[in-house]
């Protein structure tokens, strides 16, 4: 992921692609997370702990939106065209950074507390799989990708990388591991 292979915030039918392959190819794709630098830092993360590659694309990449996604890609599966349908198979998904986080907002906003920040940082271990999020509470890992489609058509111009849609994209579905 780097400013020139990423598209911030947005799936959209004229994106240029990062990566062109043929159907069958296996590639690694590198993501990252959806939040800032300075937020991170503000939540508790050491700074040597967030990765150059979110620094440097939050800083220069200023093509955003309508959405706030950082999607890898696009990558341009030679012979497909519109309206075909791709299989794609995730093989393995590694943690590459030794936390995550939880906002607290979306629809219950209400029972966010909100004399603490709104970001929790929350330390994984990769070895035991599972997330140290309190005192004697570790939560089981499996790891997904939270976003990933096709292209939308082309009639519906720039698409948010928020919801999901026609084109697949924001599934946030822990059963798709």
């Amino acid at each position: 992921a780097t400013p020139q292979t990423v598209a911030y915030g947005y799936y959209w039918f004229d994106a240029k692609p990062a990566l062109r392959i043929a159907s069958g190819d296996i590639i690694d794709v590198e993501t990252l997370l959806t939040n800032t630098p300075n937020r991170l830092e503000a939540a508790g993360v050491p700074a040597n702990e967030i990765e150059q590659s979110l620094r440097d694309i939050v800083a220069q990449v200023t093509d955003r939106g309508p959405g706030g996604h950082i999607l890898t890609g696009p990558v341009y599966v030679e012979g497909a065209d519109s309206g075909d349908v791709l299989e794609v198979k995730v093989l393995s998904i590694d943690l590459k950074i030794p936390y995550g986080y939880n906002g607290c907002s979306g629809f219950a906003r209400d029972l966010c507390d909100r004399s603490q920040p709104t970001t929790r940082i929350i330390r994984l271990d990769a070895q035991r799989m599972v997330g140290h999020f309190g005192e004697g509470i570790d939560v089981p890992l499996k790891p997904f990708f939270g976003s990933m489609g096709v292209a939308p058509p082309q009639s519906r111009g720039r698409v948010s990388s928020n919801p999901p849609d026609i084109h697949a994209g924001n599934l946030d579905n822990k059963e798709l591991i």
